[in-house]
């Protein structure tokens, strides 16, 4: 990790994570406000730079209260410093907003950026720094019911189908889950 950089969070092989910024509302409009992403993450299609604006506002708000490696930020391509997605590692909001004690990892990512394994490599990154540096007994992902291209990433990163759950985010998901012993078997450790 790029500890010299501070608007660096953590950096995989190929990605760079860092901070939200209103400069970001551009890029970011072609993620959230294409449908085609929108429907696995709430439906809430942003339509201008305006609107992507106050949403960037109110995740660096969130962010802000939040404690380090914990959040939802914006992933870049090393190669080219393209916007390719989000990252998040976060508390687990219930149907009402607030949150539970349940971390979760999730992907945001462009369409245009589907199939590249960036999802899988964020994920992985996420689930190292939650058990090596926030100490966590388990981590979970939540997906779409039909979300079959998110259900793979999360297997592929050694989570387990919980089942359907509506507990969190107010609608019905898949919940994921991967506790430490299973994470450290996986690493041989």
């Amino acid at each position: 990790m790029d500890n010299s950089n501070p608007s660096v969070v953590f950096e995989t092989q190929r990605l760079w994570v860092g901070h939200w910024h209103s400069k970001l509302a551009r890029p970011a409009l072609r993620i959230y406000g294409d449908p085609e992403v929108t429907q696995w993450i709430g439906g809430q299609t942003e339509s201008c730079v305006a609107g992507m604006e106050r949403r960037i506002a109110g995740l660096v708000q969130r962010n802000q209260r939040l404690p380090q490696f914990w959040g939802s930020w914006p992933a870049f391509l090393k190669q080219t410093n393209q916007l390719v997605g989000a990252m998040l590692m976060k508390p687990l909001p219930d149907g009402e907003g607030d949150f539970t004690e349940e971390i979760e990892v999730g992907w945001h990512l462009a369409q245009s950026h589907w199939g590249n394994g960036y999802a899988t490599e964020g994920g992985q990154k996420m689930l190292e720094l939650g058990f090596t540096i926030q100490n966590l007994q388990q981590i979970y992902a939540v997906t779409g019911l039909e979300n079959q291209k998110s259900q793979s990433v999360a297997c592929r990163l050694g989570m387990k189908l919980q089942g359907r759950t509506d507990k969190y985010y107010g609608q019905t998901v898949d919940l994921f889950k991967i506790t430490l012993d299973e994470w450290s078997a996986m690493r041989g450790e």
